[in-house]
């Protein structure tokens, strides 16, 4: 495939990039919006009634879900898709609103491609399965924010993302 240069894709000016205590911020918002969908991923399975009692998390590959009237295959579908969330909502805020998850839309923020005019459903895809590989490396993979020129996290190199001031 054959890439356009960067300064191709931004008309006038370079965009500003986005400050780090912004992109802290949103995320920081982004996560208690899972929070709440894993909230009511529990009262819906009440509404089903299926009783979780409650779920731990002992470590990034090991999850324990206590509950009631449900197999233990069920609890494995359930475990499978609770690690899916987060990257559920962060593919489709993010592809459904160029670049914007509602933590980023609320800061004034926004993820385009250096590439291309509009970020695509496989950067999208790309982004949030590097969540995971900046998590995986102890944090390093967001930390590198501070030193890299252009606040690229790893994430952010994987996709070929920045993320700026709108």
């Amino acid at each position: 495939m054959k890439y356009k240069k960067r300064q191709d894709c931004f008309f006038e000016n370079e965009p500003a990039l986005s400050s780090i205590p912004r992109r802290i911020f949103a995320i920081l918002i982004d996560i208690v919006i899972i929070m709440f969908i894993f909230y009511l991923i529990l009262i819906i399975s009440k509404l089903l009634r299926y009783e979780i009692k409650y779920i731990t998390w002992k470590n990034f590959n090991h999850i324990e879900i206590g509950a009631q009237n449900m197999s233990e295959k069920s609890i494995q579908y359930l475990k499978i898709f609770l690690a899916f969330v987060p990257t559920i909502y962060f593919v489709l805020t993010t592809y459904l609103t160029n670049g914007q998850s509602l933590g980023k839309k609320l800061l004034g923020i926004r993820i385009v491609s250096i590439y291309h005019h509009r970020i695509s459903l496989w950067h999208c895809i790309e982004r949030s399965l590097g969540y995971v590989a900046s998590t995986l490396e102890l944090g390093v993979g967001f930390i590198q924010i501070f030193w890299n020129p252009n606040r690229m996290t790893l994430h952010d190199r994987i996709a070929e993302t920045l993320v700026v001031k709108i």
